[in-house]
């Protein structure tokens, strides 16, 4: 899901700015996402991860929204840590 640029901006000639996405209240570029995981607490509160080249930020994810979404737009690669 894209922002929606304000008409009275300058990229509002634009009806989005696809450069960045809002899920969960968290507004980042999926291009700058190295890495991202999900976890759940027995308290029953959940975060996900999302490392990005130069920091980390855990942001509260119950319903997996902001994980799930990273999984569909990123597709990642599932790792052989047996190796």
């Amino acid at each position: 899901m894209a922002i929606e640029a304000p008409r009275h901006t300058s990229i509002g000639s634009r009806d989005t700015n696809s450069d960045f996405v809002l899920c969960e209240n968290f507004a980042f570029r999926p291009a700058n996402v190295d890495g991202f995981s999900h976890q759940k607490f027995e308290d029953g509160t959940a975060v996900t991860t999302v490392n990005f080249k130069s920091y980390t930020q855990s942001v509260p994810d119950p319903e997996r929204r902001l994980f799930d979404f990273l999984i569909s737009k990123l597709n990642p690669k599932p790792t052989d840590e047996n190796s």
